[in-house]
């Protein structure tokens, strides 16, 4: 029988694993950039598909899955991680908006079908923008206003926001979003509710008594633009006067005096600026809905978190940086 010698470490040779840097049972590094490609803009039984389709590869779903939030994991700090801006800004644009997600809990037990719960969780959505400029920067957080705030912050300051830069915010009634801009920005922020979020309330407090509802409804928003809101409130109140039993009047009263100095249309449209949060509307439609509100998908508030930040960290062109950082090593993650 062969004994070891001692004192001698053996050292097993492999020229060929060294030399295409895949050891046994594992991705090459561009299998797992490819498979992460697929997983985090199709169901992961779609990137299967894909991967065999396209690449000749077969993988089974549970490798995809693996590798995807491996990767995933590691986004979470990027999305501040792109190229510095090369001088400060005079004038940036935010939006906040927050959306739900569903996500799915387990209790311990032999038959976990039985005891899972669905539910829907806020996944907050911040995009930002050098005023003139056509690239936004995006930011999502599942944990708290403020941990989007901080997110928000670190992507500005790297866009060029000084403490000089005026930060014009557009977003609807939620009271976090003015909460957060003044954070970020402090008193060089200013806030704008979405005038066609306002055009809601118009709509709820004409029903009713207005013979064109719609008609009125362009009337109000068309004066607001012009400047006179203070009219249009009044305006309000004497209908409520009449109307004392109108729920609709009354909600959009309220609405409008609880956010004084968030109506000034024609001062933004004045310095050209948006009047309207289309474009975090529509971030969440492209960024967040197209993955995680597939039609019968239910997320582990982990996953689904992880996925956000990999897709924000892709918006925000971090993609080849994730992948600089993950393959100090080519190996990290072994074959389902």
């Amino acid at each position: 029988m062969h004994k070891k010698r001692r004192g001698i470490n053996k050292r097993s040779i492999a020229p060929l694993r060294e030399k295409i840097g895949v050891r046994n049972r594992s991705y090459s590094k561009r299998c797992q950039k490819l498979m992460t490609d697929f997983g985090i803009e199709e169901s992961f039984s779609a990137a299967v598909v894909r991967m065999q389709e396209h690449h000749g590869i077969n993988l089974n779903v549970s490798a995809v899955r693996k590798i995807t939030e491996h990767h995933a994991t590691q986004a979470k700090d990027l999305g501040a991680a792109f190229a510095q801006a090369k001088c400060s800004v005079k004038q940036m644009i935010m939006e906040l908006d927050g959306e739900m997600v569903p996500l799915v809990e387990y209790r311990e037990g032999v038959d976990r079908r039985k005891l899972k719960k669905n539910l829907w969780a806020e996944l907050r959505v911040g995009v930002a923008q050098r005023y003139g400029e056509v690239s936004w920067k995006y930011a999502a957080s599942f944990q708290n206003a403020n941990h989007l705030g901080d997110r928000m912050q670190a992507i500005m300051e790297r866009m060029g926001m000084s403490e000089h830069t005026k930060v014009h915010g557009v977003g609807d009634g939620a009271t976090w979003i003015p909460e957060q801009g003044e954070r970020v920005a402090g008193t060089n922020y200013t806030h704008l509710i979405d005038l066609y979020h306002l055009c809601d309330y118009f709509s709820d407090a004409v029903t009713g008594w207005a013979t064109d509802p719609k008609t009125e409804v362009t009337c109000f928003k068309e004066r607001f633009e012009e400047g006179f809101g203070a009219e249009v409130l009044r305006e309000l109140k004497n209908r409520w006067a009449a109307l004392p039993e109108h729920e609709g009047l009354r909600i959009c009263i309220q609405y409008i005096e609880n956010r004084p100095g968030q109506f000034e249309y024609k001062r933004a449209k004045e310095l050209d600026l948006p009047v309207g949060s289309g474009k975090v509307e529509s971030t969440h439609r492209s960024l967040i809905q197209r993955r995680l509100k597939k039609p019968g998908t239910w997320w582990l508030r982990e996953n689904a978190e992880k996925m956000a930040d990999l897709r924000v960290a892709r918006a925000n062109g971090c993609w080849e940086l994730l992948w600089q950082q993950n393959f100090q090593n080519p190996n990290l993650v072994k074959a389902a």
